[in-house]
């Protein structure tokens, strides 16, 4: 009799503990919504919420498995949490089974953005090859705008003198840095195209080291403005990255969250400023233009909501199945895009699932509307 009582008392603690995350877990998946409505410069911390939202999601799907599993409607409270973000939901993930793309469209392009980390100079990944096999995938594509973030020169890089370096050169191209010496390794954006390049400029950010790079292309009748962005990293150092692997002393673990959490902060603060740079700028565009690259943030953030106001996305457009561009250990992370004008359609966007960089190239086709 004793021991009923105690099961009974255990199974209830366990569901009043199950039911207790469960409510955390619809708060925190609220407040992913509510944070692209918020501004990282007048409250930050909703745009962490934002920036884990595949991981809510996927706790959130959890709890309605569970408790339907259990034939508790409980499964209720977590269902409607996540279809009030069905938007959310809808920019992440696409479950298109059957898309129709044009026949020939009249006066299309291809078009590729990958953020490239430095062609692997400081050899993430253990393979000499690896900085070849980036430019080999840009080249063999055939495509005819090719946007790089992270690009990287250093004039004693053998890289350099490689065939398939000197190819990618061939082009018409924009290349700009953040940081330019003589004789160092530099970092910044590119831009080649098989199309003239007519005009060309660079957006320079405060207190960074990311940049934003615009080209006008003539294409056959047309001219777009293409931008190829990188927008603030979270910058952390190895000593804080072996923090995040655990591989830290404990006395050292409190006082290094506290670091990441700051850079955390000052890169959505930065970014917002950066955004409303990049804003400006696109809103004097003579041309339509085509914006893309490396935006650091989800498509729940005020970042891609602000974009979205006047652009499309090429993957919500043309796009199946996993949005996923960054390659972490928070699942499902979307952080690279391809918006365009609303004069231009997008068709075929598709993610290169290749593991050349800590990102996915991504590369879709345009036409332009009648």
């Amino acid at each position: 009799m004793k021991f009923r009582v105690f099961l009974q008392s255990i199974r209830k603690l366990f569901k009043n503990v199950t039911l207790t995350v469960n409510y955390v877990a619809v708060c925190f998946l609220l407040l992913a919504y509510l944070s692209v409505y918020i501004n990282p410069q007048d409250f930050w911390l909703f745009s962490f919420f934002g920036l884990v939202y595949p991981v809510l999601f996927l706790l959130n799907l959890g709890f309605v498995i569970f408790w339907a599993v259990r034939k508790k409607r409980l499964f209720l409270i977590s269902l409607i949490a996540i279809f009030l973000g069905w938007y959310h939901f809808n920019n992440t993930f696409q479950l298109k089974l059957f898309q129709k793309e044009p026949v020939s469209p009249v006066n299309s392009f291809s078009f590729l953005s990958y953020n490239v980390r430095l062609f692997n100079y400081y050899e993430w990944i253990k393979s000499p090859e690896t900085g070849v096999r980036i430019l080999e995938l840009l080249n063999n594509h055939n495509t005819d705008i090719i946007c790089v973030q992270e690009y990287f020169y250093h004039p004693d890089n053998p890289l350099n003198e490689h065939p398939e370096f000197k190819k990618l050169h061939q082009r018409y191209s924009h290349i700009a840095y953040s940081n330019v010496r003589q004789g160092s390794r530099n970092l910044g954006n590119a831009i080649f195209s098989r199309y003239p390049i007519v005009r060309s400029g660079t957006i320079r950010f405060k207190n960074s080291h990311n940049i934003s790079i615009y080209s006008d292309i003539k294409i056959n009748e047309d001219t777009i403005r293409v931008y190829n962005n990188h927008l603030q990293s979270i910058e952390i150092s190895g000593n804080l990255s072996h923090l995040l692997e655990g591989n830290i002393e404990n006395n050292q673990r409190f006082t290094g969250l506290r670091r990441i959490l700051a850079s955390i902060k000052n890169a959505f603060v930065k970014r917002s400023l950066q955004l409303q740079m990049l804003m400006e700028h696109i809103e004097e565009s003579p041309y339509p233009v085509i914006i893309a690259g490396d935006f650091n943030e989800t498509p729940v953030s005020y970042t891609y909501r602000t974009l979205r106001k006047t652009l499309q996305d090429s993957f919500v457009s043309s796009g199946r199945g996993m949005g996923t561009t960054y390659i972490t250990r928070i699942p499902y992370l979307r952080i690279d895009y391809i918006l365009h004008d609303k004069s231009l359609a997008s068709y075929h966007y598709r993610k290169i699932p290749v593991v050349l960089s800590d990102h996915f190239p991504m590369k879709c086709y345009f036409y332009f509307r009648e």
